[in-house]
């Protein structure tokens, strides 16, 4: 049942693929061995079995793999393995291929495998033409990634179309780098991952500064309107918590005048948020600011590092 594009990909051949590392997280033996026979027999050299979520974590973190392959029913935390791998919280390449192996009856599995962020859905049962198919596939024709303040990952055809202004990016995929014969030693590594996590941390910073405009819109109406609701305290703590995670986004792109700049403006949000229901001119003015002072701390910063619209108060 291969597609004409899937038939029109390059070869995979046991040569291009011998240096590639794959890791394999399967509780069930039987099942363990059979994926890991099903890889050898496509010419990987390196591939290796884990029984339990702990046993593949600290391996991903010791030495990054090309490719993950992950069972459904592997452990009940490996959706938030993926989205800590995406999210740089674990390892140290968040662009690696994952494929997760889904019973075709487990719809959760499947929906909540998209959410965490895979690259690939493998449907049981697996066979050698279903392995080469996807190899192929992950390999040649991966998909870009958008990234959002609560997702990163690779973009899903027929999806709902994505929020105004999410970025497609084009991602380091080390098993296609690899295939193509360039070695990757940690070094070489550490340089595609940052390029790639460079646009990819931009991409976050956009739609957190999109969200933020949102929230601080919500805000501003219930102020001059006058329907200070519960609500009105939630946007407050969402709008903080924004703040915050932009802040460590920032860090991580070495702008700490723009990270500074959300970590001070959280506190004052959250002070503001103690005290909806009796806010000041002050504190409603200070709202009012926050989407322009974050848009001009990320893109024109004074030569002496502080943008204007730093002057809130």
């Amino acid at each position: 049942h291969a597609t004409e594009d899937q038939q029109s990909m390059p070869r995979l051949d046991h040569e291009n693929l011998k240096k590639a590392t794959v890791y394999i997280g399967e509780k069930n033996y039987y099942e363990r061995q059979e994926l890991r026979e099903l890889f050898l027999a496509q010419g990987l050299k390196q591939v290796v079995c884990h029984a339990n979520l702990d046993g593949l974590r600290d391996l991903i973190v010791e030495l990054p793999p090309d490719l993950v392959i992950i069972s459904d029913d592997f452990d009940k935390d490996i959706y938030q393995l993926v989205k800590d791998i995406r999210f740089q919280k674990i390892g140290d390449n968040p662009f690696m291929l994952i494929s997760m192996v889904v019973n075709p009856n487990n719809g959760a599995a499947l929906n909540r495998a998209i959410e965490a962020g895979v690259d690939d859905i493998i449907i049981k049962p697996v066979s050698a033409e279903r392995i080469q198919e996807r190899l192929r596939l992950v390999t040649f024709h991966r998909r870009p990634f958008i990234a959002t303040d609560g997702y990163v990952g690779p973009e899903r055809k027929g999806e709902d179309p994505r929020p105004v202004g999410v970025r497609r990016i084009p991602v380091v995929n080390t098993l296609l780098e690899k295939v193509n014969g360039r070695e990757m030693d940690k070094y070489a590594l550490k340089a595609a991952v940052e390029g790639s996590l460079e646009r990819v941390l931009q991409a976050q910073l956009d739609s957190q500064s999109f969200r933020l405009g949102e929230v601080c819109e919500r805000l501003v109406q219930a102020y001059d309107s006058g329907s200070i609701t519960d609500d009105v305290q939630t946007d407050l703590m969402t709008l903080a918590d924004v703040l915050r995670e932009a802040s460590v986004v920032a860090q991580k792109l070495k702008d700490g005048d723009l990270s500074g700049l959300c970590t001070s403006l959280a506190g004052n949000v959250d002070q503001i948020a103690t005290r909806y229901l009796n806010t000041s001119e002050n504190d409603v003015d200070l709202i009012r600011k926050i989407t322009t002072a974050f848009k001009m701390a990320m893109k024109t910063p004074e030569p002496d590092g502080q943008p204007d619209a730093l002057q809130l108060t």
